[in-house]
């Protein structure tokens, strides 16, 4: 990021201040407004030995845990003023505590530091109370958090999550006149930032007990060899009757006890699923008040195979979707608006994900929607059921999108189980559909759906090559009986960057070497971003490929999942696969699966009665030689499409 940039964001998101010397106050009671006016300092280093492909928010934070203001006195001590300093000795570097007036509620550490991951910043003000009185800190952090109030650690909460408001219900004890409040916030990528306002205690307490039905949320995920149980969200419940613990409780059909674990309602609690035999386990949890009453929730949870619904009409035993009984490759996109529409269809998409009131403008375009829903109780399920009946003889419509990584945001499996008994009993013709992004989630979620969608976002912290394997793990998991789509990245994650147009041709024909029955990416919006005006060059690319899918559009659709041709390259760096449309016709995608090496390689195009192959986007031909094979250069990531002729 250029020093200009750096400058401009400062300038619209922080208003600098003329007075020094000072330390923001805010007022208590007062209008429950959120806090801007902070005195910053950092980054420190978080974890700095770690890898941010696969960060962990664990006991490598050293950052985290350690006392990085110890030069100045130490957090427990700490009161700074404006413009007051440090030197951290080992690092010889000096640290600086800067005022800042955000005019936003999330205080953006991204966009103020650098570097901004892998690292740890500190936030603190003066809270002016009129008396002795309890109160509620009301905080949301990415990532992690520890907050002090008068030298006193009152929330430590190391975690990965996204930045929002409210997140945590904090209970503190004020004192009449300036109480110190010390706020540390750790970083592993992306976002980074946090929020924070004062509630007034009791009405805080009343307001939890009027909306305990949200708060109380049970929720029952497998994740690995483990069934996770979290029972309400953190720090929420909780504040009814600090250090009260929580209770969780597993029977059989039958009543029988199996295991019970207690702790903190928000944590999630996990029992070993090989402790089950398989079959129906009912699940509950309680917590109990300060006036003997108890909060309870239950849930049920299939352990097992989960039964297969028979295959929509639009789904064919090929896995190509239909329209009209004929195959067509699915190729859509998230976060368009009606008047994107026309633009779409005329660069060859045929799909946007659309709610129910768009879909007259979907259908005026030309297109179909994926009608998206998210959810796991009765009023999602009355919801959808009601939407279905409404809309299942729309033209416009492709399929119901169930919910949107149900396994990343621990839906309840049995909740979207019977959704998607209910698509199949309302509308026997569309299928139902689902996003998974945790591969953990394939063996249980992802058999709750007609259609899978993986979405792998890999750039810039992740492996690119994750792509293509987890759609092969969607396959081999999930049985090979249901199709699988490619949800693919356009978007750039916060502070970082998009896919370049090379990698965005390489996870999308990665994504075709594995198999996969259709496209969509997300997103042609996201926020104030548009593909087509903030990166012209990756919107060109994403343009070229789909007008390349089209001609290959048999091929992809035919049967099965491809074959393996043998492949000779240097380090085993190249792979392929050939598919043959119904035409007889060959096509060979074949790409180079590492980062930093070129490679040359040899593919064996066996029974391919043509000699000469068009290479697809290059402007150039491939010959067989004398032996059946296609010889060729392959760049980092390089790839290349044959097409016989």
């Amino acid at each position: 990021m250029n020093a200009f940039r750096l400058v401009l964001i400062f300038s619209i998101l922080f208003a600098p201040l003329v007075v020094f010397g000072q330390t923001p106050t805010v007022p208590f009671p007062g209008k429950s407004d959120f806090i801007r006016d902070w005195l910053v300092c950092g980054p420190f280093p978080n974890a700095p030995d770690a890898n941010p492909i696969d960060f962990k928010h664990d006991r490598r934070c050293s950052g985290y845990f350690n006392d990085l203001l110890l030069p100045a006195g130490g957090e427990a001590a700490a009161d700074p003023k404006e413009g007051d300093s440090f030197r951290e000795e080992e690092s010889n570097r000096m640290f600086h505590w800067d005022r800042i007036q955000s005019k936003e509620d999330l205080i953006s550490f991204e966009n103020l530091f650098k570097p901004n991951d892998l690292v740890v910043a500190y936030a603190f003000c003066h809270i002016d109370s009129a008396s002795d009185t309890p109160a509620i800190l009301s905080l949301g952090s990415n990532d992690g958090v520890r907050v002090f109030v008068n030298g006193e650690m009152v929330h430590d909460f190391l975690t990965g999550r996204w930045l929002g408001k409210d997140t945590d219900y904090i209970p503190i004890q004020l004192r009449k006149g300036i109480n110190r409040l010390l706020i540390k916030v750790e970083e592993g990528t992306g976002d980074w930032g946090f929020s924070a306002r004062l509630l007034d205690y009791h009405q805080t307490l009343r307001d939890i007990e009027a909306n305990i039905e949200t708060h109380k949320k049970l929720t029952v995920v497998s994740l690995d060899d483990d069934l996770v149980v979290t029972f309400g969200a953190p720090y929420k419940i909780v504040t009814l009757n600090p250090g009260a613990r929580g209770r969780i409780d597993i029977y059989n059909k039958g009543g029988e006890l199996l295991a019970s674990l207690s702790g903190p309602p928000g944590l999630e609690q996990k029992f070993p699923l090989s402790g089950f035999d398989d079959g129906l386990l009912i699940v509950k949890a309680s917590f109990p008040l300060k006036d003997g009453r108890m909060i309870t929730s239950e849930k049920s949870y299939l352990k097992g195979k989960i039964p297969r619904e028979a295959l929509p009409e639009m789904l064919g035993k090929d896995l190509a979707m239909r329209r009209d009984g004929k195959p067509f490759l699915p190729i859509g996109c998230y976060g368009a608006r009606p008047e994107d529409y026309a633009l779409l269809k005329e660069n060859g998409f045929n799909f946007v994900a659309a709610g129910p009131d768009a879909l007259d403008k979907v259908a005026e375009a030309g297109l179909m929607a994926a009608v998206p829903f998210h959810g796991d109780d009765e009023a999602y399920l009355k919801e959808l059921g009601e939407t279905i009946e409404a809309n299942k003889n729309h033209p416009a419509v492709l399929c119901w999108m169930l919910a949107d990584e149900p396994e990343y945001n621990k839906l309840d499996l049995m909740g979207i189980y019977r959704a998607y008994q209910l698509v199949h009993r309302l509308d026997p013709s569309h299928p139902a559909y689902l996003v998974i992004t945790d591969p953990r989630g394939y063996e249980t979620f992802g058999r709750c759906c007609d259609v899978l969608a993986v979405d792998t976002y890999p750039i810039s912290n992740g492996t690119i090559q994750d792509v293509g394997a987890n759609i092969a793990k969607a396959y081999r998991i999930t049985g090979k009986d249901r199709p699988v789509w490619h949800c693919g990245q356009t978007f750039r994650w916060p502070s970082d960057r998009a896919p370049t147009p090379q990698e965005h041709r390489f996870m999308s024909y990665l994504a075709l070497l594995e198999g996969v029955k259709g496209l969509l990416w997300y997103a042609h919006r996201w926020g104030d971003y548009h593909l087509p005006t903030d990166d012209p060059a990756l919107w060109e690319a994403q343009k070229q490929f789909i007008a390349e899918v089209h001609r290959i559009e048999p091929h992809i659709l035919a049967e099965g999942l491809g074959q393996k041709p043998e492949v000779i390259s240097e380090g085993g760096r190249v792979r392929a696969v050939r598919k043959q449309a119904p035409d007889g016709s060959i096509l060979v995608i074949s790409l180079n699966a590492t980062r930093n090496e070129a490679a040359k390689a040899r593919i064996a195009a066996a029974d391919s009665k043509a000699r000469i192959f068009e290479v697809l986007g290059e402007n150039r031909t491939a010959t067989l030689n004398s032996e059946g094979w296609i010889e060729d250069s392959f760049e980092p990531l390089g790839v290349h499409v044959y097409l016989a002729r």
